[in-house]
Order: C-alpha cells, then sequence, then structure tokens
C-alpha cells in the first residue's frame, strides 16, 4: 500500500484540508500500463488530472454539491488507451465520520487502518481499481473490473453506517 497526503487549500473559507491517498503507486502503474506512451505527458493522462479532481471534489463537498462517501471514476479515452477501448479508475472519497466507522475498516489492511487513524487526515481517497467500459470475459467475476483490484470492502451505494 502507498500512501500520499495532498494538502487542499479552499479559498472560500480559507482553510487547508489534509487529504490521504491510498493505493496511488497502483494507479499511477496503471496509467502507465494503459495510456499510449505518446500521451503520456498530456492531460489526457488520469495520472496529471488527479489532483484537480480532488480539489474539485473536496470543494463539492464542503459546498455540499456532493456527500460523503462518495465513488468517483477517472475517465481514459479508448483513443488515448494500448487496448483501444474506455478505461475507468474507480476512487472512493471518504470523510472522518466515515473513517470512524467499523463497517468501512472492517476489510482493510492493518497497514490501511494505522494509516486512516491520523486525527490530522480530512478526507481520504483510495484506489479501487480499473472499471473497463464493457464486460470482459477474463475479469472472473470483480463487478466489471480488470487487472488487479485492491481489496477494499463494498458498501452499498456508497452508504456510510454512520449517517
Amino acid at each position: 500500500m502507498n500512501k500520499d497526503t495532498l494538502n487542499v487549500y479552499h479559498a472560500p473559507t480559507e482553510k487547508n484540508y489534509l487529504c490521504l491517498c491510498l493505493n496511488t503507486d497502483i494507479f499511477t502503474t496503471d496509467c502507465r500500463k494503459y495510456m499510449l506512451d505518446c500521451f503520456l505527458d498530456y492531460s489526457v493522462n488520469p495520472n496529471l488530472r488527479f489532483h484537480s479532481r480532488i480539489d474539485k471534489i473536496i470543494d463539492d463537498v464542503i459546498r455540499e454539491k456532493i456527500n460523503i462517501p462518495h465513488k468517483f471514476r477517472m475517465r481514459l479515452e479508448s483513443r488515448h488507451c494500448v487496448e483501444s477501448r474506455i478505461i475507468y479508475f474507480r476512487f472512493r472519497v471518504l470523510d472522518k465520520a466515515c473513517l470512524q466507522c467499523n463497517v468501512f475498516l472492517k476489510g482493510l489492511s492493518e497497514e490501511m487502518k494505522e494509516a486512516l487513524s491520523d486525527e490530522r487526515i480530512d478526507f481520504a481517497v483510495i484506489y479501487e481499481g480499473i472499471q473497463g467500459s464493457q464486460q470482459d470475459t477474463d475479469t472472473d467475476d470483480k463487478d466489471g473490473f480488470c487487472g488487479s483490484q485492491p481489496q477494499v470492502p463494498f458498501l452499498a451505494d456508497g452508504a456510510c453506517p454512520v449517517r
């Protein structure tokens, strides 16, 4: 498990929010695996758009436009993909209340639980894996996932029992 911290400054409230990003190394590897090399340095690369997307999501959470827990995907267009198909990189965003929830923490490794227990963390973003645009025959019943899928517990529709 890889963990990165991201400081997000929210200008309207003049507050800094600490966001813990887990499994970012797997996300980076997946981006390199599926991106055509000639597009790696362009804005079509989901890895290059990641921080701005997190910034926008946290702004939307603070403005109460979206609710936490929140699932989102970053799209890689088929024309930029080595497999010539649309790829979705799935993530989940959680806040402090969700991080207290035993239902969510139940399936996580001890290393992840320890990282998420840091009191300074306002939000957590967990990379959940790759989802193709269509069901592949080799997905092994992974809910549309292809490739490696980090083990993250499933909550129906992102529901958090704490709320």
